[in-house]
């Protein structure tokens, strides 16, 4: 809603090919959802100077994963404690959080920008691409990173305090082949094949024009109708999110736009209820960082939207009183 070069090739090369198959207490993804390292009971660096992630001490039980004095590049993001239960949002906890700075509450499903389009989700349930939406538990703390400013390749992913680490169902952590990141990332350890995907044609000059640009959108749009919802999710393989969905369609079109509903409230210009045209962005329920949800008007009060985990991209309607009583703009991006 969410958003290089830096040592990918030494990533892939150490990446050790025999984690254990047990989920860890934190885990660290590549790009491309390979499995780079994972922390267990103890404290943990990451590298070895902790740069990336430290964790003072870790443990787990049968009632869930207790990390104290978790540090996340260098100090930009600090907690004193994370806590996930095995199972349910009962007792979650992020206490003393320090992004940046700045003290934060980490309330369930707060999502804090890192500079440029990368982001910090806090408590945010998971679920396993593939895997029919089947629940993969709370994660306590996940990074997504957008660029090589954090000093990771863009694309990584830190997953801190897996609840499936307290004693997830076996599907999960043994079967080979299936030790992929969970929230959005590519199911294999190489780039995922678009095989099958249509393209659109080159913008040609009449295409160049608003309305035209607008409907090209809403064309491309909704052949991903039915795609599964996955948290960060940017593509037609692993998924979407509401935010990747956009960004995805808007960027076969020439047009950029950051990973993060936040962001893209900015990137355009405002757009009365009475002048909403198809390809335009809507958002809902404004919070602290900005809307929460984004979707793509199509005409008719009607817009696709990828709305949350267990769902897929679905038309839905903005006289439905649950939006209608969100809505807090729009935003055209060209």
């Amino acid at each position: 809603m969410l958003r290089p070069a830096v040592c990918a090739a030494a990533f892939l090369v150490l990446a050790p090919a025999a984690l254990a198959a047990r989920p860890g207490l934190a885990e660290v993804h590549g790009p491309t959802g390979y499995l780079l390292a994972q922390a267990n009971t103890g404290a943990y660096a990451y590298p070895a100077d902790g740069s990336v992630l430290h964790i003072g001490s870790a443990a787990a039980t049968s009632a869930g994963v207790d990390l104290r004095d978790v540090r996340l590049f260098r100090g930009l993001v600090y907690a004193d404690r994370v806590y996930v239960p095995a199972r349910g949002f009962a007792g979650a906890r992020v206490e003393g959080l320090v992004v940046a700075g700045r003290g934060e509450a980490g309330a369930p499903n707060t999502v804090l920008p890192l500079g440029g389009s990368s982001y910090l989700v806090a408590l945010q349930e998971a679920v396993a691409p593939g895997q029919s939406g089947a629940s993969a538990g709370l994660v306590g703390l996940r990074v997504y990173v957008a660029d090589a400013s954090l000093g990771v390749p863009a694309g990584t992913q830190l997953l801190v305090g897996v609840a499936r680490a307290a004693g997830a169902p076996a599907a999960f952590h043994s079967r080979p082949g299936r030790r992929y990141a969970v929230l959005g990332v590519a199911p294999t350890p190489f780039p995922a094949s678009f095989a099958g995907t249509p393209e659109p044609p080159a913008l040609t000059p009449l295409a160049a024009e608003a309305g035209a640009v607008g409907a090209r959108a809403v064309s491309i749009v909704e052949r991903y109708l039915g795609i599964p919802y996955v948290w960060a999710g940017a593509d037609p393989v692993t998924g979407f999110d509401c935010s990747g969905l956009v960004m995805f369609v808007y960027r076969q079109l020439g047009i950029s736009l950051n990973h993060f509903s936040g962001d893209q409230w900015y990137e355009g210009t405002r757009v009365p209820p009475g002048e909403l045209a198809p390809g335009d962005l809507v958002f809902f329920h404004m919070g602290s960082n900005g809307p929460g949800h984004v979707g793509m008007y199509i005409g008719n009060d009607q817009f696709v939207h990828a709305p949350h985990t267990g769902d897929v991209v679905k038309i839905s309607s903005l006289l439905d009183p649950s939006y209608a009583l969100g809505y807090v703009g729009a935003v055209r991006p060209y």
